[in-house]
């Protein structure tokens, strides 16, 4: 089984730092974090991801830097991630409130 790594010097792990809702910015140190990969992907690999791949990056990196090994609901959207729910008692009640069907492209559970 894979484990997973905790950064505990990350604002997800800060339990003082405020936790978004709502379309999530991203952080400049994520930025900084994808183009430093972006970086070392051209070198090594002779290749450019693709700005799909970039936005998966930046989104995920978002995600984790907000809310690594939290409970939220989220989604992709165009303009970037949204977070919907935070906190397993938020989730679930996001859950209640929204039948299946307003919520096809919703993630609940924990992420990491």
């Amino acid at each position: 089984m894979a484990e997973h790594f905790i950064d505990h010097t990350i604002p997800a792990h800060d339990p003082d730092f405020p936790r978004p809702r709502g379309l999530l910015a991203i952080p400049p140190e994520v930025e900084q974090q994808v183009a430093e990969s972006e970086a070392r992907f051209e070198r090594e690999q002779g290749n450019s991801l693709t700005p799909e791949e970039r936005k998966r990056l930046l989104e995920r990196g978002t995600l984790s830097w907000y809310y690594d090994d939290a409970y939220i609901a989220y989604r992709h959207t165009p303009a970037g991630v949204e977070v919907l729910a935070v906190g397993l008692e938020e989730a679930e009640r996001y859950r209640r409130e929204h039948p299946p069907e307003t919520r096809r492209d919703v993630v609940i559970g924990v992420f990491w």
